[in-house]
């Protein structure tokens, strides 16, 4: 069964499938360095980020909720029916948009698999059980899920009628926002906040409260800063600024949690670590959206996009969803890192994140401010990403080892 404690299948799989979306991510900077004439870049974008999201970030953090919150299934065929049907669709993204893109057959798969996330998300809703903090936040994770696929079918409609106009991309923009900060952040935190109810650390409910209270509220309206892009009224930059304000409060409340959490976490050093990065890269993401909502940043983001809004993507979507997402199947005894190499591996990963965010950045603030850029900076961005992606193989090789886990 798929969802079996004892089962890690589902997990490897997930774990599998981000290390084919980073390599296709590579095969980009590949292209960027040494053009490819194969390599439609649109195409490999497409499955480079669809399995990303849905293949690593969803397939976790779904296996992780019904681990934490759902500890007796009531539903098991009809839970594995639908991860059986997702697993394959996923697959089959792999192939059909590097060879067709964002066509017939990529928008069937995305189609199967966005119905049959609706039958997952409505049976976790009905089995989670419980009314703390942890669980509202899981709950309103699945919410905002629910809420960003409706882009995905209102996409294909405005592409076949209207084009790639603003609507199009502000619909891109939409399914992107919901999912990042509305279903990522919010499961993360409430996963992240049932491991230290499980490992008995004693936190401040007056603080889980606010943090939950602000984040949400501040959700919808931060949408407003991902269309600031399409020159919309003055009215849209104070709306956003006020939901990252929202958020930057919300921040607050989040680091005095982890402060009381970190005072009694009785974990190793390397958990600690993967705790901090994380939390400093989701950190690093509020002050850049409270940044994102003065007209000045978002032309300069804009005229410099391969630079900021890449590493920004990249800042939530390494530096924060995988970093905790590798804490998170460590907590599980999914991963093990007791071995020097699985410990090199998860080092080596950290370090290909640090030094392509600060490449990426750096390049943007030089041409901003009309300096010398980076002479290299595809190479660099190359051989780094590599790295990561060598980080990704020592981590999932040495899982075969059978090792009991160090890192709890």
């Amino acid at each position: 069964m798929l969802l079996n404690k004892n089962n890690k299948f589902l997990y490897f799989y997930a774990f599998a499938l981000f290390i084919l979306s980073a390599f296709y991510g590579l095969l980009l900077r590949w292209n960027f360095t040494f053009p490819l004439k194969f390599i439609e870049y649109r195409n490999f974008l497409q499955s480079h980020s669809h399995v990303a999201f849905l293949g690593w970030g969803y397939l976790v953090t779904i296996g992780a909720i019904k681990y934490y919150f759902i500890p007796k299934i009531t539903h098991k065929k009809a839970y594995n029916f639908a991860l059986t049907i997702i697993l394959v669709s996923l697959t089959l993204m792999l192939v059909s948009f590097p060879l067709s893109g964002y066509k017939v057959f990529s928008i069937v798969l995305l189609s199967v698999f966005g119905i049959t996330s609706y039958i997952l998300s409505l049976l976790l809703l009905k089995d989670i059980r419980g009314n703390n903090t942890a669980v509202k936040l899981i709950k309103y994770g699945i919410y905002y899920y629910l809420l960003s696929s409706l882009a995905t079918w209102f996409l294909a409609g405005v592409l076949v009628t209207q084009g790639k106009t603003a609507l199009y991309y502000n619909t891109i923009y939409f399914y992107l926002h919901f999912l990042y900060n509305g279903y990522f952040a919010f499961v993360l935190f409430g996963l992240l906040f049932k491991i230290f109810e499980v490992k008995q650390i004693a936190i401040s409910n007056k603080f889980q409260k606010k943090f939950f209270l602000y984040l949400n509220i501040a959700c919808i309206p931060a949408y407003s800063l991902s269309v600031l892009w399409s020159n919309v009224s003055l009215v849209y930059h104070i709306i956003g600024f006020v939901a990252s304000i929202l958020q930057l409060i919300s921040l607050f409340f989040l680091l005095k949690i982890m402060r009381e959490a970190l005072g009694q976490l009785n974990w190793s050093r390397l958990s600690k670590l993967l705790l901090k990065f994380g939390l400093l890269a989701y950190s690093l993401k509020i002050i850049i959206q409270i940044a994102s909502a003065f007209p000045f940043i978002v032309k300069k983001s804009l005229a410099l996009k391969p630079f900021f809004i890449i590493g920004y993507l990249h800042l939530f979507t390494l530096g924060f969803m995988s970093v905790l997402l590798f804490l998170i199947l460590s907590k599980l005894n999914i991963l093990e890192f007791k071995s020097k190499v699985s410990r090199l591996g998860i080092v080596t990963f950290l370090l290909g994140i640090l030094v392509t965010e600060f490449i990426l950045f750096s390049q943007g603030f030089l041409l901003l401010n009309g300096l010398k850029p980076i002479v290299s900076y595809n190479l660099l961005l190359l051989i780094f990403s590599a790295v990561m992606i060598i980080g990704l193989v020592l981590i999932f090789v040495n899982q075969f080892r059978k090792q009991p886990s160090l890192i709890n």
